[in-house]
């Protein structure tokens, strides 16, 4: 099961896009998504660039949120797509070397992505979270056990995962859970307390 974190400015506590990316690695995350909109094209360029760098070292795969260009230009592993992005279809005749994942929140998002030829969906969320409460109701661990039982991809698991319910979500057999909260807030040495059981669970 891999471990997908995703940069959140509001929460990041070390001062720099770069600090946070370092902070996730050396937490012992396996993929990173860079999800920030208050940059310029110029300086997420060279952020994505530079992490790109301290990543492969650390054998860490570098996803962006939305940004193709980016993605291309930096040569990062993949792009994120969020919900109501650009169809799949179209990155892939451009991009078809980048490693797709694709936002979904419902079993029909799902079958959709697949359709469409993502390589991994994100399915959120899965309990409670802040960031979509007000628009989004958890889709609970039964329907996300129904979608990873019929999709053909790997599904990743994401929203209001902590300490507590991960091993629950992990029991669902997803790919991986995804988080911005329990990335940021968690101490490392409980981080990999909890990754050894799952890893070895696997």
């Amino acid at each position: 099961m891999i471990f997908y974190a995703i940069t959140d400015k509001k929460l990041n506590k070390t001062g720099s896009l770069f600090a946070q990316i370092k902070k996730y690695v050396s937490l012992g995350v396996d993929w990173i998504q860079i999800r920030e909109k208050g940059l310029s094209d110029k300086e997420l360029l060279a952020v994505a660039n530079k992490a790109n760098k301290y990543a492969k070292k650390n054998n860490i795969k570098l996803l962006i949120n939305n940004r193709s260009d980016i993605a291309y230009l930096s040569n990062l592993y993949g792009i994120h797509l969020s919900s109501d992005s650009i169809p799949v279809k179209q990155i892939r005749k451009k991009f078809n070397n980048l490693f797709i994942i694709k936002s979904c929140h419902s079993l029909k998002d799902v079958n959709k992505a697949e359709e469409e030829g993502a390589d991994a969906v994100v399915l959120s969320p899965i309990f409670e979270t802040p960031s979509k409460r007000d628009f989004l109701k958890p889709l609970g661990l039964s329907i996300l056990k129904k979608v990873v039982n019929s999709s053909k991809i790997p599904v990743i698991a994401l929203g209001g995962i902590d300490q507590k319910n991960i091993f629950e979500v992990a029991g669902c057999n997803v790919y991986g859970v995804s988080a911005i909260r329990f990335f940021n807030s968690i101490h490392q040495k409980e981080f990999k307390s909890i990754k050894k059981i799952l890893k070895e669970g696997n």
